[in-house]
């Protein structure tokens, strides 16, 4: 063979080996965002006792009150040892959970990757861990309660009665709905600009009042109550800073009244900066939203969930998601001022 030739042929082949791996460099190195998205699984029962007694964001098992896991429990355990009555709390979540039946995760598979599907069409780089979906009987909230714990969603199983060709709008939705609470729960910085459209502004810290402690029924989707909204009492024009929160009406359970939202009262509590402890003032009962001015013109009237500023960025983050299946159609019943509401948290969203 000549030399010279084998030469040439060498320096074509090594061009060619060089051109081709430059080309292919970036699609080695860079995955799509599709392929960084971590998914989700359905737990076990055996699986699910685990994450659903951990908090390790929100940290509601240091926050939960006594009388607040008696109404739960079914119990009159108010004066019992706190570390007494969270054990047995614990073991009543653990206790309470039940196994997806094959019909079930074909079913809520389906939903989920639509669900999914559109909240990736709002944001193809949403940041999402891992989520985990709970099966469990529904006894303490209630039998149509869906709530968030971490990465988890926990479903009760009444709710999951759904459409066996997975057309169930109303389980679409409320997937959507929570996976913006796992979302705003591992995206702090988006959840406080995204609060901060409504009007609620992060406080340093805040002491609750006496009432509050022993009252107080810890939303577990909105389990920080450090967000405060500037409104104004029309009788006095007094304008103040108030948080939103949920509190039970009776002061211990009571076995002729069972369920958890027979108790359940929402008022806003005034919060005042005092040397640098933002403090609750009320030293009982709080200010009904029909009494103060100021609420509703911030955050604005495309939803009624107004318990937590994350259930009020929820419901408007499905009516986004779903805005993406339509064409924005659904978006047509919206004010003026609520179209621009929804535009905003996409914009903070995809910022």
């Amino acid at each position: 063979m000549n030399f010279q030739k084998l030469s040439s042929l060498h320096a074509i082949i090594y061009l060619f080996l060089v051109c081709h791996l430059i080309a292919c460099a970036p699609q080695a190195n860079k995955k799509t965002a599709s392929q960084q998205r971590p998914g989700y699984q359905l737990l076990s029962k055996k699986e699910a006792s685990k994450w659903v007694i951990i908090d390790e964001k929100e940290d509601f098992f240091s926050k939960v009150a006594n009388l607040e896991m008696s109404i739960q429990l079914k119990q009159n355990l108010e004066e019992q040892p706190r570390a007494t009555v969270l054990e047995q709390y614990k073991k009543m979540l653990q206790e309470d959970l039940m196994e997806f039946s094959k019909e079930e995760k074909e079913v809520t598979q389906k939903i989920f990757d639509k669900a999914l599907e559109l909240c990736y069409k709002v944001d193809p780089n949403l940041k999402l861990p891992e989520i985990f979906l709970i099966k469990t009987k529904g006894k303490y909230y209630g039998a149509s309660v869906f709530y968030t714990r971490d990465n988890s969603i926990i479903i009760p199983a009444p709710m999951l009665n759904m459409d066996k060709d997975a057309n169930n709008e109303t389980f679409l939705s409320t997937m959507i709905h929570e996976i913006f609470h796992i979302y705003s729960r591992y995206n702090k910085d988006k959840r406080d600009a995204l609060y901060q459209r409504i009007g609620f502004e992060k406080l340093p810290n805040l002491n609750l009042s006496e009432f509050l402690k022993e009252r107080v029924l810890y939303n577990p989707d909105g389990v920080d109550l450090r967000y405060a909204i500037t409104v104004k009492d029309p009788k006095t024009n007094r304008t103040f800073k108030a948080i939103p929160a949920i509190y039970s009406r009776y002061k211990n359970y009571q076995a002729e009244m069972p369920a958890f939202f027979g108790y359940l009262t929402f008022q806003l509590f005034e919060v005042r900066d005092r040397a640098g402890q933002w403090s609750v003032v009320n030293k009982d009962v709080g200010y009904s939203i029909d009494d103060i001015s100021g609420f509703w013109e911030q955050v604005g009237k495309n939803t009624q969930y107004n318990i937590h500023p994350d259930e009020l960025c929820a419901d408007n983050f499905v009516i986004l998601a779903l805005s993406k299946e339509n064409g924005g159609k659904n978006l047509n019943a919206l004010s003026k001022e609520g179209q621009q509401l929804v535009k905003d948290l996409e914009a903070i969203i995809l910022k």
